[in-house]
């Protein structure tokens, strides 16, 4: 499958800092989330090199993820089940009760789709399908994988 990651400045390396640390976003089509000029890359995987999110805790290997977890409910400040239930991207941090201040909610939520991102490569997989705001994306782990990105 080809999908395609948009930056604003040219990618030479992937390291763990930032944000999504060596993860990037792809989508199966171009997107731009950037107001000035951008770099277009596509990649090639495998579909099953991808695990959708909402599978995440019904993989044979799910207990594995308990750390992820723990790191969620300590964040969010919520019960296991509903700290499964936002790394599945089945609940989101805005419409939950939760003890997070308003104008952090996004933060957290980004931070919740990093940790997915992890649970996807512990349980032996490349990404993560969600969904955001532009629909479907794909958090994929780029670590020492930057000769993969393709420049359109």
């Amino acid at each position: 499958m080809k999908l395609f990651h948009t930056s604003p400045a040219e990618i030479t390396e992937i390291n763990s800092f930032g944000r999504f640390g060596e993860f990037l976003f792809f989508a199966d089509e171009e997107y731009v989330m950037t107001a000035g000029d951008h770099i277009t890359y596509s990649i090639e995987i495998d579909e099953d090199d991808i695990i959708e999110a909402g599978r995440l805790f019904y993989h044979d290997d799910a207990e594995k993820l308990q750390g992820l977890v723990e790191r969620v409910m300590e964040v969010v400040g919520c019960d296991e089940d509903t700290a499964e239930e936002l790394i599945a991207q089945n609940e989101d941090v805005h419409s939950i009760d939760c003890d997070i201040e308003p104008e952090d909610l996004a933060e957290a939520s980004w931070d919740i789709q990093r940790i997915a991102g992890e649970a996807a490569v512990i349980l032996g997989y490349r990404g993560v399908e969600m969904e955001d705001e532009q629909g479907t994306a794909y958090l994929i782990s780029m670590k020492s994988r930057e000769a993969d990105l393709d420049a359109a």
